[in-house]
């Protein structure tokens, strides 16, 4: 069924090629052996406590190892292969030539409008799907009113084989390419970008090219003299934002060391994938809305590709660009139009979190803005119904 969602649109400029992932048995044998072969911790005092607030459980990493063992990769290899996917050769002036792995719904219709889906860390295209399937149920090829674009970003997952190792990758390059992308697809008329997490920093880049014609982030923060006052913030405001900053202070402290030490993680968490699971599967655990929990097959989906596509080390470089515009302050703020249409969606258990008089002083043509009481820092896989509303009201909004 969702391969009927799989025909390029006659404006493409520069054809893709159709891609079918397959991980080699060999590869999927290493994987059981190793997580069999893996050593957990002896219990302490920190690794016992349930709450968090010292990181993962001891007990839940030896349960997600167990089930990783029963675990079907090929159920889930089947299932990304089950919409369409391509990999297109983009021509980037830093990195020469880069192979960028998207998935995508096409419509039949001249009047569709495109939409880029950017995932962020330590998500992936897959966060996308709940909403593919919500799109797939309401829509055939002939009706459906958007071409949907959703990219592995460079460096992560199917789209990191080809960038260069002897180039520091940097976040405005990444954007160069998924934008070139865009174009080649045929999308130059305007397209809509749409991010959280990274991908919200990079639909923020994305939103000063040409080409871009509106944006809608799940992610976003005050940045300097954004901020206004706090005590003037409603209720549920003020307490968002409280839990928000509680968790820059105690959570965030991944972002500092993937952001001075990327080396030493990427060496670190690539030698194991239990290791790699604790890690992520930290994330997924503390990041999401605790009353609707992510399922640990998900995680172990997430993890198993990062670990067969050993994209791990090379995913976690937008750390390093940011952490240096914070501790450097040569870099106080992230490119970001003020001119086109803008939208915001706030998930109550989100780790960042810009109050609605914030966000609209400081974007004047913001167009939509929405505060959920519930849904996390991974709304495609937590609420892909409340992310695809307001995913269309705002592309009504930007199609007028």
């Amino acid at each position: 069924m969702a391969q009927a969602f799989g025909s390029l649109p006659s404006g493409v400029l520069k054809t893709p090629e159709k891609f079918t992932l397959r991980v080699p048995d060999r590869d999927v044998d290493e994987l059981k052996q190793l997580v069999g072969l893996a050593k957990i911790a002896p219990e302490t005092f920190y690794n016992q406590q349930k709450d968090g607030r010292f990181g993962i459980n001891r007990d839940w990493l030896i349960g997600a190892r167990d089930a990783w063992l029963k675990f079907d990769w090929r159920k889930h290899e089947d299932r990304i292969n089950s919409f369409p996917n391509f990999t297109a050769k983009v021509d980037n002036a830093e990195w020469g030539t880069v192979d960028i792995h998207f998935a995508a719904l096409f419509s039949k219709r001249e009047d569709a409008q495109p939409i880029i889906l950017l995932h962020g860390w330590p998500s992936s295209f897959m966060e996308f799907f709940p909403v593919f399937d919500l799109l797939m149920k309401k829509y055939t090829p002939e009706t459906l009113p958007y071409h949907v674009i959703a990219p592995s970003l460079p460096g992560h997952d199917l789209s990191a084989k080809s960038l260069p190792v002897d180039l520091e990758p940097m976040l405005g390059v990444a954007t160069d390419c998924l934008h070139q992308l865009m174009l080649d697809l045929g999308f130059g008329g305007g397209y809509t970008a749409h991010g959280g997490d990274t991908g919200s920093y990079v639909a923020r880049f994305m939103s000063m090219k040409k080409g871009c014609k509106a944006f809608h982030l799940n992610m976003l923060r005050a940045q300097g003299e954004e901020a206004g006052n706090v005590e003037e913030l409603p209720p549920h405001e003020a307490e968002h934002l409280q839990r928000a900053n509680e968790w820059s202070t105690r959570g965030s402290f991944y972002f500092m060391l993937h952001g001075t030490r990327p080396a030493t993680c990427g060496l670190a968490f690539s030698t194991s994938p239990v290791a790699l699971l604790a890690w992520i599967g930290e994330k997924y655990q503390e990041w999401a809305d605790k009353r609707n929990p992510i399922p640990l097959e998900t995680i172990l989906e997430v993890v198993s590709l990062y670990w067969f596509t050993d994209t791990y080390a090379g995913s976690i470089f937008s750390y390093i660009e940011v952490v240096e515009g914070l501790t450097s302050g040569r870099r106080k703020h992230i490119p970001t139009s003020k001119e086109i249409p803008m939208g915001y969606s706030a998930w109550k258990a989100d780790l960042a979190f810009m109050p609605k008089e914030w966000t609209e002083k400081a974007y004047p043509n913001l167009k939509l803005y929405r505060w959920h009481d519930k849904g996390g820092h991974f709304p495609g896989h937590e609420v892909p119904e409340l992310m695809l509303q307001d995913l269309e009201d705002f592309l009504a909004i930007v199609k007028g």
